[in-house]
């Protein structure tokens, strides 16, 4: 049976996140679609209870709420030790993590209507953020905006097939390691 992935996407606000959030859900055949919002709460334990679930797409994530508490000014919920905590259940869970970023070079994001001014006035600040934090940890950064009709590519969807075959080769070796 093929693993079903968990699959986190972020990034700044109006950079097609959860289009392709959508699209790898329908594409992987992902049961679960979590969309988080600046409504939920921003607690170690939530995101880690979140970060334990299987067969899901999330819409945003923990890395939100470093980088937004910046730009709003306000403190962040999750200290700096609970954020790499956070990134460590990621990666031990298999977590297959995509940063959508925007080529600001070439197209600006597209907003929604309702969208917070201090999110439009950063975007460029926050995009960068987004793309440093991609950097240093190690996950996929997509350029969402560049794809047609936001549609992953297929070196993306190469991307995440190869990262699917590894999870499944680790729980392979798991299950015949617990058999001896």
């Amino acid at each position: 049976m093929k693993t079903k992935p968990v699959i986190i996407i972020d990034g700044p606000d109006g950079v097609g996140k959860t289009t392709l959030a959508k699209n790898l859900q329908k594409t992987f055949n992902i049961t679960s679609f979590i969309h988080l919002t600046k409504d939920d709460p921003r607690t170690f334990e939530f995101y880690k209870n979140m970060l334990l679930k299987k067969d899901a797409v999330f819409d945003r994530s923990f890395m939100s709420e470093l980088i937004y508490s910046a730009v709003f000014e306000r403190k962040p919920a999750l200290t700096v030790d609970e954020f790499k905590e956070l990134h460590n259940i990621a990666k031990v869970n298999g977590a297959i993590v995509i940063i959508c970023v925007a080529n600001t070079e070439r197209e600006r994001p597209i907003f929604h209507d309702n969208e917070d001014q201090r999110i439009i006035d950063s975007f460029d600040t926050i995009n960068k953020y987004f793309f440093d934090l991609a950097k240093r940890y190690g996950y996929i950064v997509y350029y969402q905006l560049s794809n047609d009709q936001y549609k992953p590519d297929q070196s993306l969807l190469q991307i995440i097939n190869d990262k699917i075959k590894e999870l499944e080769q680790k729980e392979a070796q798991t299950k015949g390691g617990d058999s001896n």
